[in-house]
């Protein structure tokens, strides 16, 4: 990690400060550090579709049949993630730590990352320091694209824009079959994992791996009509296509033309902690039911940076405030439709390939 300290401007403090004295102003009344009734509502909702999906696999005759429950089952599990895995990590669904762990171990059994690796990822990294090269795990370079001004250009990166729908493909299997590998077993990755017995990271890692294989693979194979051939191009295919929907609800959230990507002169960063996440973050249709009910809050995502212990489902009570008071304060708030999200990060794309963008 490079990154240590923010810097401590006293007007863009004055900023945070306000903000959340709007904020609790808004939500005292309210119990919005743990999951309400919506909560509960959409995640069981996406429950129910998953496993029922999945139980439908059993009783299908037709491979057609089967690849659609397939799909249905690894997307319903992908948004039981969002919708329940996300907050539990946080310990926002429960007030109690342990009932929040549990939570977020079986948020994830359906999409197969490692949860407790990924909550030590997406908190001890990304949220202390979104887009900062060396510092946030999620802007680590990668053989084949190019995200970050500060990653180094190579040739094929001037087609990235192009080929990059095709590597979004494979971004779950990737972290399924690598990168939670390389994060549990790498030295690099040691701070993240840091007061966490190794003992319990290995136990619980390949207690989760043989469930999820056995649950996704093993039992479909031993249990329908289907060859193994097809129940494995059925998983290939099924994750090829939950891994689109996934980068398409997150990708743009943080790389999308007009993002900052700071870099700390020497130790400190150039703005406070709170300004460093309007800088780095985008929202999308943050408004609209429809996404908060797909993407589990991932769409309001200032709102998630700035208050990562409050629910998503009240996400909605506190984005005009955001709005309002970063323009007030004239500090920086990037609002998008989803679809314009999705043109800002191809243009961005189209911008990284460019090798005169280079830090």
């Amino acid at each position: 990690m490079k990154a240590k300290y923010f810097n401590k401007s006293v007007e863009e403090k004055l900023f945070f400060s306000s903000l959340k004295e709007r904020v609790n102003e808004k939500l005292k009344y309210k119990n919005v550090s743990y999951g309400d009734a919506r909560f509960w509502f959409k995640g069981l909702f996406w429950t129910l579709v998953c496993y029922s999906a999945y139980s439908l696999l059993f009783f299908s005759n037709s491979k057609i049949v089967f690849w659609l429950f397939y799909v249905i089952f690894q997307l319903s599990g992908l948004l039981i993630g969002f919708s329940f895995g996300h907050d539990a990590s946080h310990n926002t669904a429960f007030r109690n730590k342990k009932a929040n762990s549990i939570l977020h171990f079986f948020s994830f059994l359906t999409v197969g990352i490692d949860p407790l690796l990924w909550g030590l990822r997406h908190i001890r990294s990304h949220h202390l320091y979104a887009n900062v090269e060396g510092s946030d795990i999620d802007i680590d370079k990668n053989p084949f694209l190019r995200l970050s001004p500060t990653h180094p250009w190579k040739p094929k990166h001037r087609y990235q824009a192009y080929y990059a729908p095709f590597v979004y493909m494979f971004t779950l299997l990737h972290s399924v079959f690598m990168s939670d590998w390389v994060y549990l077993f790498s030295d690099e990755y040691d701070w993240m994992k840091r007061g966490i017995a190794k003992i319990d990271l290995y136990f619980r890692f390949m207690l989760y791996k043989v469930v999820y294989f056995s649950l996704a693979l093993v039992i479909p194979i031993l249990y329908t009509d289907f060859s193994w051939v097809f129940v494995v191009f059925a998983f290939i295919t099924a994750s090829a296509f939950t891994s689109l929907v996934f980068i398409i609800m997150l990708v743009g959230t943080h790389f999308f033309d007009g993002a900052d990507y700071p870099q700390p002169e020497g130790e400190f960063l150039e703005h406070t902690w709170a300004v460093h996440q309007l800088h780095t973050s985008c929202d999308w249709d943050a408004n609209k039911g429809w996404a908060r009910f797909l993407s589990g809050g991932s769409n309001c995502h200032a709102a998630h940076h700035l208050f990562p212990n409050i629910c998503h489902t009240n996400y909605s009570e506190i984005n005009l405030i955001i709005e309002e008071t970063t323009k007030e304060y004239k500090q920086p708030y990037h609002h998008k439709t989803l679809f314009e999200m999705m043109f800002s990060h191809f243009k961005h794309l189209h911008k990284m390939g460019k090798s005169e963008f280079y830090n």
